[in-house]
């Protein structure tokens, strides 16, 4: 077990969340994320020609 694992391990201890999830920054956990967020409204697409690959993201749609 790596030192992150284990901070991860002793933390989860004391908080108790649901569920822990690692994120690996790849492009499909990117593309997973930024659908689910255009899905429920959290993040928008911005003008595709103007500024492609660009999103505004609202904490509360």
């Amino acid at each position: 077990m790596t030192p992150a694992e284990r901070w991860v391990e002793d933390v989860e201890k004391t908080v108790r969340p649901d569920r822990v999830v690692w994120c690996d920054g790849s492009a499909g956990e990117n593309e997973r994320l930024v659908e689910e967020m255009l899905a429920d409204g959290t993040l928008l697409r911005l003008h595709l020609e103007k500024a492609p690959g660009s999103y505004l993201h609202r904490s509360h749609p």
